[in-house]
């Protein structure tokens, strides 16, 4: 895992790889490592919080740092979850989520806390982005495997997702190569594939 200045030379890294990864305000940098959450400080390999996930469980899928200090973890194995946790450990949030698959490391990606306090969870193999509350419930889906963008077979796996101001959703879909931005009932705004660029 690493950090390239502008000229592409590293200027951080660690061993490994990672998955999510923010570089805090700090400059302490955040990630997902395999079954744990680790933030580095800035500049060095020394571990200055972690989180390991749940036993059952086999890899962390995303982790984000919120202002109050929590930190949202997704777990993908046969218990996923979405939960925050305190600075000092203790869940603030935690429920299962449905990612409508057995594929451990297919289940979900780039997990995000709305303003509103719910939470956007793309399920790649569920070809839908779920909007959950913080109890669990799912409120809203928008759908991937839309015939104009190809169906199913062009495999348009959610991998991010992002809540835009004026409530439409950019999506990510890895594997079917596109860029989506999908209205507040699933329709598709706009999109860029391979064959734009």
């Amino acid at each position: 895992t690493a950090i390239f200045d502008e000229d592409s030379k590293v200027i951080w890294s660690v061993k490994g790889g990672s998955r999510d990864g923010t570089v805090l305000a700090n400059g302490n940098i955040l990630i997902c490592e395999g079954k744990r959450v680790v933030e580095y400080k800035k500049g060095t390999d020394q571990i200055v919080w972690s989180y390991k996930i749940d036993p059952r469980n086999k890899e962390v899928a995303a982790a984000w740092r919120f202002d109050d200090g929590n930190t949202l973890v997704v777990e993908n194995g046969v218990a996923p979850r979405l939960f925050e946790v305190t600075p000092t450990g203790e869940l603030a949030v935690d429920f299962p989520l449905q990612p409508e698959t057995d594929n451990i490391h297919m289940q979900s990606r780039m997990a995000r806390k709305l303003p509103n306090g719910n939470y956007l969870v793309p399920h790649l193999l569920a070809f839908a982005v779920k909007e959950y509350t913080p109890t669990g419930e799912v409120v809203n889906v928008i759908k991937t495997d839309l015939e104009e963008l190809g169906g199913r077979e062009q495999r348009n796996w959610p991998f991010t997702a992002i809540r835009k101001d004026d409530g439409s959703t950019l999506v990510n879909l890895t594997n079917g190569n596109k860029t989506v931005v999908f209205g507040r009932d699933g329709e598709v705004l706009w999109k860029c594939d391979n064959s734009d660029v």
